[in-house]
């Protein structure tokens, strides 16, 4: 149980040097409130020594005694709460921040392999718990093993026999925490995947709302809620049970040390061998040293609880990293070059021999059927995700070369499902320029076309985005979103099915904010109306990931292939005609 003291010192060692020593010391100075506590035996030990002889000088100096350990049990408890308590708060504020890190650099397919729900609940839940009870823990070992050391050595001196009574208690106190450490691992383990596949479906309950309720079917999902919650309480109740009992038995343990500490300290008082004096002392010794043990059960139970969740933290800080160098990417111009990409999730293979050049300030449209790996290959090209085999260049460079981060300062990108913060309009688009002005913040909405309906929201700029983006309509959020790229001012621009869900109203004032987003820019567009495609100065088709077309618009359609029945299919379905 004490692994998980050194694993708690260890992730503080992780943070700085200072985290570490304010823990150690912290532990020191709850080992020296133990030898404070002891010091109230002197008090009792000094007035029954001088029972016969009680007077005013020898209950001042029992006040004496007993002030100064009060006032040392104070300033240590003072020392602990400052050295670990607070240091604690520290410490799980920069393990957050280093999971948020972590998160950051991870590459997409890590996303797409987890539940959102186990990140969720690891740095809410997990880490809250961890923050609540590591100080409880790490005090109650220390001090219950501390007090346990120091009365033992006491005993040993003055009264060999309760010594081995106390070492019996202590041995038989400690087979019993051992094993409810052991039955009660499995149990903490089953209440942390209970919880994670509770917020896993509340949170898949409360995004799927809409369909629910569309197909009148929200009564059957929430049972499936309502077994989530059953699963969790069932869960904590298998953890209860699988403690409870053990540590009642755990503390009888004790409870029957003392009844044996108080017989023997009678029978030697009785028969002379010890004085009045040290048998009282010594029986107020032994309350003194199974309450504290007692109270440490909930250290020790907690240390197993605790070791769990560590474990829980190291599986989300064991996030891969995408990066394998520090150094920026610096590209000698914007041109792009897929050579040889091939690409899969997991066995399933989606980009097959992929390669293309799309030369700087140029524009290049993915077209194909569903699924043909448009999107995958834009990723690609943004490193979302890293290639198998090939490799992407910008500018000469291979962009594994660079960080991740360092090569989005490079690229613009625009959704098709636009996510906008929960926070106001105004820094919902300098979100890529956190020191942006306000004028300039303007002068990006008016070139994105939606300065005039912001100005008519109740608070202008200052209007607070509901969560996603609710009080928006698909167009409005689109251009807010092409503001915050126009804002960035990256010299690639990737559009992804940007205008697919647009209404015809909106639509022409999308198409004027997109000019004005790519103008001299390197623009990579998917898409599927042919207005936003057949102007690209080429055109890349693609079908099972593989290139099987490519050219101008004009071009494309005097082949058979892929392309023209798809521009025919789209000219039937619209009834209208390509000027």
């Amino acid at each position: 149980m004490f692994t998980v003291i050194k694993r708690i010192l260890d992730l503080a060692a992780g943070f700085s040097s200072q985290s570490h020593a304010n823990l150690i010391q912290g532990m020191v100075f709850n080992v020296l409130k133990g030898f404070f506590m002891a010091g109230m035996l002197g008090a009792i030990w000094w007035a029954v020594e001088h029972y016969d002889n009680l007077n005013v000088g020898v209950a001042l100096q029992c006040a004496g005694m007993l002030i100064a350990s009060v006032a040392g049990q104070f300033i240590c408890q003072y020392i602990v709460d400052i050295k670990m308590d607070a240091e604690g708060f520290h410490i799980f504020r920069d393990l957050r921040l280093r999971i948020g890190d972590r998160l950051k650099k991870a590459p997409m397919g890590f996303f797409s392999e987890q539940k959102l729900a186990a990140i969720t609940t690891t740095l809410t839940t997990t880490v809250h718990q961890l923050e609540e009870f590591m100080t409880i823990c790490m005090t109650g070992l220390s001090g219950g093993v501390a007090m346990a050391i120091i009365m033992g050595i006491f005993f040993l001196v003055i009264a060999p026999p309760i010594a081995g009574i106390t070492f019996l208690g202590i041995a038989a106190g400690l087979a019993v925490l051992n094993v409810l450490l052991r039955r009660s691992g499995k149990a903490t383990k089953d209440v942390l995947q209970a919880q994670e596949a509770m917020s896993d479906t509340v949170f898949e309950y409360a995004r799927g709302m809409a369909v629910l309720r569309m197909n009148s079917t929200p009564n059957e999902s929430l049972a499936k809620v309502k077994a989530a919650f059953e699963m969790k309480r069932a869960a904590d109740e298998r953890q209860e049970a699988a403690a409870q009992g053990l540590l009642k038995l755990y503390a009888l343990m004790f409870n029957l040390a003392s009844c044996g500490v108080l017989f023997t300290a009678c029978a030697l008082y009785v028969n002379g061998t010890l004085p009045l004096s040290w048998a009282l002392t010594l029986l107020a010794a032994a309350f003194m040293i199974y309450g504290e043990l007692i109270a440490a059960n909930n250290g020790a139970f907690l240390a197993k609880k605790i070791g769990n969740e560590l474990d829980r933290i190291d599986e989300v800080c064991a996030i891969p990293k995408q990066d394998t160098t520090n150094e920026p990417l610096v590209p000698e111009n914007f041109n792009i070059e897929l050579d040889h990409v091939s690409f899969g999730y997991g066995d399933n293979e989606v980009i097959r021999d992929v390669s293309l050049v799309i030369p700087a300030q140029s524009s290049c449209a993915f077209v194909g059927p569903s699924g043909s790996g448009k999107t995958t290959l834009a990723n690609l090209i943004s490193r979302l995700w890293d290639v198998d085999k090939g490799c992407v260049r910008i500018g000469n460079r291979d962009i594994r070369e660079g960080t991740a981060e360092s090569l989005m300062e490079y690229i613009s990108m625009v959704f098709q499902n636009v996510y906008l913060f929960h926070d106001t309009v105004e820094n919902n688009i300098r979100f890529g320029v956190p020191d942006a002005t306000h004028e300039q913040v303007v002068e990006a909405a008016k070139r994105a076309r939606c300065h005039d309906f912001i100005m008519e929201l109740p608070n202008g700029y200052n209007t607070l985005v509901e969560e996603g983006g609710a009080n928006f309509s698909g167009g409005e959020k689109q251009r807010i979103s092409i503001a915050r790229a126009i804002m960035k001012d990256a010299p690639i621009v990737i559009l992804d099915e940007a205008t697919s869900s647009v209404d015809p109203e909106n639509e022409h004032e999308l198409i004027c904010a997109i000019e004005e987003l790519t103008r001299d820019k390197t623009l990579i567009s998917i898409a599927h109306r042919l207005n936003t495609v057949q102007n690209a100065d080429q055109i890349i088709v693609l079908d099972n990931g593989q290139i099987v077309q490519r050219g101008t618009h004009d071009k494309l359609m005097q082949e058979e292939g892929i392309y023209r029945r798809f521009v025919e299919l789209r000219q039937a379905a619209a009834g209208w005609k390509l000027g």
